[in-house]
């Protein structure tokens, strides 16, 4: 068998989706491509058309409700999974929203499903929590509005005792604006998945590798592609850090995160 580059590292896959009936799918390929850890978030919300249609249109979005109660319950007592509470800002975090994030290693906010912009106080009243708990945040920032990754480094500079992630390599694939726009708001760092392997060579260089963390976006791409892609786009230096350490560094919690 041929060795990949990223054998012996300590690989932590910083996002993917899942449901419990994708959780042994999600071990299988895990445990092929070596990869130790994974965070999730409750997948099957909307289908991959509306939300592609979301994303594209900028469109309104709409009120919806992960199940992350059912993640949660299929992944209780496997120590390699842990979730990102996925937050509906439709409505202002109540209590049932602080319990369940109790349980979780991060806040994830989806603007392409829910369509609520990043500096609305809904948001902000999850950030709280995060804040709280120590958590890091998470979002797929879309367009040049209101759910945009200018209006999320706006957020986090609000907030600079939150760690937040922007997720897809910024607007995704060929974004090389986004890395500039998070630059100098230091507690954001850029998750790769989508993003071309020019990007993310660019994304190392301007944000530095510390900010830069693996994430695989299964199901709906294979982990194997993500990786094949930092691996030609990081230096072998780098790689401990992009592919695992980053994310560790910023997780509280001990399932799948920090030990």
């Amino acid at each position: 068998m041929s060795s990949d580059p990223w054998d012996g590292v300590d690989v932590v896959d910083a996002h993917a989706h899942a449901n419990p009936a994708l959780v042994p799918r999600l071990l299988a390929t895990m445990a092929a491509e070596r990869i130790s850890s994974a965070f999730l978030v409750a997948g099957g919300v909307v289908s991959p058309a509306e939300l592609s249609h979301t994303i594209v249109t900028e469109g309104p979005g709409r009120d919806v409700d992960a199940d992350n109660s059912a993640l949660l319950d299929a992944i209780r007592g496997e120590p390699s999974l842990a979730a990102f509470y996925f937050a509906n800002p439709h409505r202002v975090a109540g209590e049932a929203d602080d319990l369940l994030s109790a349980e979780c290693a991060g806040i994830k906010f989806a603007p392409g499903v829910h369509g609520i912009g990043h500096l609305d106080p809904r948001v902000q009243s999850y950030v709280e929590i995060a804040a709280e708990r120590g958590l890091p945040v998470y979002s797929h920032c879309i367009g040049k509005g209101a759910l945009s990754v200018e209006e999320y480094a706006r957020l986090a500079r609000r907030n600079p005792g939150v760690t937040f992630i922007l997720g897809h390599a910024g607007r995704g694939n060929f974004d090389l604006d986004a890395a500039q726009e998070i630059r100098d708001t230091r507690n954001v760092l850029f998750e790769t998945s989508g993003g071309f392997d020019f990007v993310i060579k660019d994304a190392v260089e301007t944000l530095g590798a510390e900010r830069v963390v693996f994430g695989s976006e299964f199901p709906i791409q294979h982990p194997r592609v993500e990786l094949t892609k930092l691996a030609l786009a990081v230096a072998e230096a780098d790689l401990p850090a992009v592919l695992g350490g980053n994310i560790r560094r910023v997780t509280t919690t001990r399932k799948g995160g920090s030990t």
